[in-house]
């Protein structure tokens, strides 16, 4: 795999970043994918719970942030003996935050089933990044390794300062873990590519969906030079920048069956693309991971 030095800005990318991303092992978790997630506050509603509990049932390790303790108890844990994976609705691992908005009652309740506690009072950190640096501490402490970090954020309903404090800790994830902390928000799902090159595997149900098929590429943090393959205006060694290119609103320049979209970048974009809602619509087609390019 491949590893490259850091770019500007203390940038170090790892080599789990590179290669080939497959977006069905994010929204149709296989349980031998191995996998954490985390739940962030009014991330689980009615119209997603089940596919929460696919993701959580599946996860190796489970973390709820804060105020999403409420709502995993109320949609989740009471609703054990009719999962969507038919197993029982496991406890999370970890509980975290500052406690602002959990109800206390429900924290000394799993406090007392043998959830792990955590306190994160620090304000100069969002409850987000905090959890990821508990992941990030709960990776290293089992001595395993994670295929991905999903982080289940919220519907369309949420408040755009939040949207904007949950970019900027993806942006600020590299620091944290070599693991890849993938975020689905509604119809979407988004993470950061760090500098090099990366494959994102589009599948079929996504390129015949015209409401699904959309996807984009925005700079983070700083300027970047992008080319990429598969999509239908594709970059040339184009720079990314506020004020001058923004890739939004862009599509698939790929056959019905799906294919491979290939981005080059010498620095952080954040690569956002549409998902149906609905797991079951689709039917896994599973393939062998291949190394490079």
């Amino acid at each position: 795999m491949l590893r490259l030095a850091s770019w500007r800005a203390g940038w170090a990318v790892s080599g789990s970043d590179q290669g080939w991303r497959m977006p069905e092992n994010y929204y149709c978790p296989r349980p031998e994918v191995p996998s954490a997630v985390i739940l962030l506050n009014n991330g689980i509603s009615e119209s997603n719970v089940k596919s929460v509990l696919q993701w959580w049932c599946n996860a190796s390790i489970r973390i709820c942030v804060d105020g999403a303790t409420n709502h995993f108890h109320h949609l989740m844990w009471q609703q054990q003996g009719a999962t969507a994976c038919h197993c029982p609705c496991p406890l999370p691992d970890v509980i975290s935050g500052d406690f602002d908005s959990i109800q206390p009652d429900l924290l000394k309740l799993y406090s007392a089933e043998g959830v792990t506690i955590v306190p994160t009072p620090d304000q100069d950190e969002t409850d987000f990044t905090k959890a990821v640096r508990v992941a990030a501490g709960l990776i290293r402490e089992r001595q395993t390794s994670m295929n991905h970090i999903l982080v289940v954020a919220g519907s369309n309903n949420n408040r755009f300062d939040h949207v904007l404090a949950i970019v900027a800790t993806l942006y600020k994830a590299y620091q944290i873990t070599s693991t890849p902390v993938v975020v689905v928000w509604g119809g979407s799902l988004f993470w950061v590519l760090g500098a090099g090159q990366h494959r994102i595997q589009v599948p079929a149900e996504l390129c015949r969906n015209p409401s699904s098929s959309w996807c984009g590429l925005v700079p983070v943090g700083q300027a970047a030079t992008a080319t990429t393959t598969g999509l239908k205006w594709n970059l040339d060694h184009q720079t990314l920048a506020f004020g001058q290119l923004v890739s939004t609103s862009n599509t698939y320049q790929l056959p019905p069956g799906g294919g491979d979209v290939t981005v080059t970048t010498s620095g952080p974009l954040l690569w956002t693309m549409g998902w149906m809602t609905e797991p079951g619509l689709f039917k896994r087609k599973y393939s062998e991971l291949q190394n490079g390019f």
